[in-house]
């Protein structure tokens, strides 16, 4: 065989390689980008039984406001105006933490509330959505992300809710000690999809997370059926 055609010999087979490489490749990206898992859809998962019913209304919004106000801040803060003013100052002054969307939840934009929490709460929060997706991996479901709803709120933003809000106080709210959260019952993400998911399989798997934290005694749990939504405020 002359030079010339070796090195033509020599091109032909690293060009297979390269493409044999790329073939390659694209199966693992592939694989990597499928979910892993069945979706809600496609898994029965048991309707709330009256004990489970009951836990999740045993501690009403009474409990929730002395918990808060004994754990959180010190008084409601009056409007968003402070925060508006500088944020990171605001943050630092009142010790709190930004809560900010992760893979285990996701935070709309929030019109009668600030994305903020105490530590400890924003600690549980992110426990909460461990355990959650820990849950869907046991049943064999992918991994969803549930909606935060409603963190902490000013005297201003309660005023405002009270407007369009039947389950929202009158004078005073656990929402405004740092300390409390709402989780949308039925809207859920699955990771990696911004489109939602409004599924009760997955609330009542929330849910059961959620019971078993309560009696732990992490949290409060209130199932609130006006608004659609799960008060949690954080022992």
């Amino acid at each position: 065989m002359n030079k010339k055609n070796k090195r033509y010999s020599i091109r032909k087979i690293l060009m297979a390689a390269a493409i044999f490489a790329g073939i390659i490749l694209l199966l693992i990206t592939s694989l990597n980008l499928t979910p892993k898992g069945k979706t809600e859809a496609q898994v029965s998962v048991p309707i709330l039984t009256k004990n489970e019913n009951r836990a999740l209304r045993r501690y009403n919004n009474n409990f929730h406001l002395e918990l808060a106000q004994a754990k959180g801040l010190k008084k409601p803060l009056v409007s968003k105006d402070e925060y508006k003013t500088n944020p990171k100052k605001f943050e630092r002054h009142y010790d709190l933490d930004e809560i900010t969307d992760n893979k285990y939840y996701e935070i709309p934009h929030l019109t009668n509330s600030l994305p903020y929490l105490q530590e400890p709460a924003g600690e549980f929060l992110d426990l909460l959505g461990e355990t959650f997706c820990d849950q869907l991996e046991e049943l064999g479901i992918r991994k969803y992300r549930f909606s935060v709803t409603s963190i902490l709120r000013t005297l201003e933003d309660q005023k405002s809710l009270r407007k369009n809000n039947v389950n929202a106080t009158p004078n005073n709210s656990s929402h405004y000690y740092g300390r409390s959260f709402d989780i949308s019952q039925t809207r859920f993400f699955e990771r990696g999809n911004s489109a939602p998911v409004y599924t009760y399989r997955l609330r009542n798997i929330l849910l059961r997370v959620l019971i078993k934290l309560q009696a732990e005694g992490k949290c409060y749990v209130l199932l609130e059926s006006q608004t659609k939504c799960i008060h949690v405020t954080v022992r």
